[in-house]
């Protein structure tokens, strides 16, 4: 059912120093559309986004049959899935799969480390739809909570529901040279990339702070990550890439959160983490 907004005009009136999340949109514009924004649930945010990665998924299929005619079939299969295929796998999935979106990753991802009494949280581009300005996202990204000795039971359960987990990767988070397990369901085409908790007190403060959010209308729930600590730690992504995206991100959770974010945490972990320039920055520009 709509949202009928009791915002107007003067609610979308903006002070110095605001940012709109693109250059052609007019401050006030912006600054309206997130008080739009703001009256959804992150389950909704989550769907506009999932309509926006299927419209645009599916746009590409369409100009890939324009260009490439009868080769359709096999450019999709060797082209479009190449990132997520290695040659001794063969893909049963059609591009209705493909044009499917992570929020059903998350799901079927959350009773797997629910069963094997795994914590995590998801953070990255699905906790800033959930928290901020639904857009598309390639992958899915989970922080799990794990002992070594446990990897390979996740890997054996992840395969057993389907999933493809490349050999090196397992190796080396096993030998200790590396935190990140990127896994493939073989169904969907769909990909997570699942990362090894750190141990550190903001790391630490990120798992106790994650949240237990509602993910879509049927009443679906997973853990992310608080919106205070993705603001934190998308400010340290962004200071080590210099990525445009992260700060979008960064604007459109604040945007979205407004006044019900904990400031004084914020504040607390901005002066330990060296970002309390950054993050003030960062509220001008977010019009708080």
């Amino acid at each position: 059912m709509p949202i009928v907004s009791n915002a107007t005009v003067s609610d979308a009136t903006v002070k110095p120093g605001y940012r709109s999340q693109a250059e052609d949109t007019h401050p006030d514009s912006d600054r309206y559309q997130f008080i739009l924004l703001r009256q959804r649930s992150p389950a909704q945010r989550l769907q506009m986004a999932a309509t926006l990665m299927r419209g645009a998924k599916t746009l590409s299929l369409r100009g890939i049959k324009q260009a490439r005619n009868e080769q359709y079939r096999a450019y999709f299969s060797q082209a479009v899935l190449a990132e997520k295929w290695v040659p001794q796998l063969t893909p049963t999935s059609d591009e209705q799969m493909w044009i499917q979106d992570s929020t059903e990753l998350a799901k079927q991802l959350h009773e797997i480390l629910e069963g094997l009494d795994i914590a995590y949280y998801i953070t990255g581009g699905v906790a800033s739809i959930a928290y901020g300005e639904p857009r598309t996202t390639r992958d899915l990204d989970l922080v799990v909570e794990i002992r070594q000795a446990d990897i390979a039971r996740l890997v054996r359960v992840l395969e057993q529901s389907g999933f493809y987990c490349p050999p090196n990767a397992i190796e080396e988070i096993q030998r200790g040279q590396g935190r990140v397990l990127s896994v493939t369901h073989k169904e969907s085409i769909l990909n997570a990339d699942i990362i090894l908790h750190l141990d550190s007190a903001f790391d630490d403060s990120k798992m106790q702070r994650r949240r237990l959010e509602t993910m879509d209308a049927a009443g679906a729930r997973c853990w992310v990550v608080s919106p205070e600590d993705l603001i934190l730690a998308k400010l340290v992504w962004g200071r080590k890439s210099q990525s445009e995206k992260q700060w979008r991100d960064v604007l459109g959770v604040l945007k979205v959160q407004g006044e019900t974010l904990n400031f004084d945490y914020l504040m607390q972990w901005a002066e330990q983490l060296d970002l309390v320039d950054t993050l003030a920055q960062a509220l001008v520009e977010a019009g708080l």
